[in-house]
């Protein structure tokens, strides 16, 4: 499995090898996305790695000379389908005690998005198929993610 991909889908990034040397030694810079609407809050039911059956918020590594708006709109279209609208800036959550290379020092920017168009569908390759929105956030949120909605971001 690949960790990250061209806009295009076509071309590797990083291999899973290439992704821990590099994230072993540096910080991953990740966005977030709250989308929200009068439905709730979306969510992925997680069916890869790590903390697979929890439910986690649309997002992930912003890529080599990508802008970070523009990561925010392709990790929307890619894990949900939907084109969003960035909405506000909500803060950074950093993370330093995950288990793994690429999962152990995280600046994860978080942003506040309204769905505007596109088809609900989820994808396996980028967090999982099963996608809900929530008035109230279940408890087997994503641990690492609970800070987001306790309001324990930096600003």
């Amino acid at each position: 499995m690949d960790y990250a991909w061209s806009q295009s889908d076509e071309m590797k990034i990083l291999s899973k090898k290439d992704f821990n040397i590099v994230f072993s030694k540096t910080a991953r810079v990740t966005v977030d996305l709250v989308i929200k609407d009068e439905r709730g809050v979306l969510l992925i039911k997680r069916d890869i790695y790590p903390d697979i059956g929890t439910w986690h918020l649309p997002g992930g590594t912003v890529h080599y000379k990508e802008k970070i708006l523009d990561a925010v709109k392709r990790k929307a279209k890619e894990e949900t389908g939907l084109q969003v609208k960035i909405e506000k800036f909500l803060g950074v959550c950093e993370h330093m005690k995950w288990r793994s290379p690429g999962y152990s020092h995280i600046i994860d920017l978080v942003f506040l998005c309204k769905p505007l168009k596109g088809k609900l569908k989820g994808d396996s390759r980028y967090g999982g198929e099963e996608l809900k929105f929530f008035k109230k956030i279940p408890k087997n949120l994503m641990s690492v993610q609970k800070a987001i909605f306790q309001g324990k971001l930096l600003k």
